[in-house]
């Protein structure tokens, strides 16, 4: 996994993050594939948590869960962000879509420590090198349908998954397989 991340500055996905509401900071990223640049020791990220963002990504999470999220569903947002100097995954402008969706908290099978609202709200997003919004956003949408349909965020294999397919499917796309 780590080799394939590593070599993802080739790929048209960028990255993968999870952006949950939290009750006492509001929007905050919790997750990152590949590890976002002041991650601490760079390893593979076993749960979710605030992570620190590039200052010039600090309005990511307002961008990916917008206020208003919550009266729907599933909703996406579409977004740009800036290079990030000295991170390879960001050299240029990224070009996000995010798809959020709501759980209730009495239906989590696995309840941790920050589920203190009776709603969790969560989007998943793909951070792309190119604006491919079309082809990601049926895919993203069934991604983020069945990682909620775990019951359980604390199961994160499938967002390690979902960037080595986009990945993929990418590649075929634009290869005409």
């Amino acid at each position: 996994m780590q080799t394939f991340l590593d070599q993802n500055k080739d790929h048209q996905i960028a990255a993968v993050l999870v952006v949950g509401f939290h009750h006492a900071f509001g929007p905050i990223v919790e997750f990152c594939v590949p590890p976002l640049p002041y991650h601490k020791d760079n390893k593979i990220q076993q749960t979710l948590e605030k992570l620190e963002l590039p200052e010039e990504w600090s309005f990511l999470p307002f961008l990916a869960l917008p206020d208003g999220a919550h009266q729907k569903d599933e909703d996406f947002a579409y977004f740009h962000l800036p290079p990030v100097p000295g991170w390879s995954v960001a050299e240029t402008t990224l070009f996000g879509i995010s798809c959020n969706r709501q759980i209730a908290s009495k239906d989590l099978l696995v309840k941790t420590s920050d589920v203190t609202r009776s709603i969790v709200q969560k989007a998943v997003v793909v951070l792309a090198r190119q604006p491919i919004f079309g082809p990601l956003r049926q895919k993203l949408a069934v991604i983020t349908a069945a990682w909620f349909n775990q019951k359980d965020f604390t199961k994160l294999e499938i967002l390690y998954v979902i960037i080595i397919i986009l990945c993929v499917v990418c590649l075929l796309t634009i290869i005409n397989v």
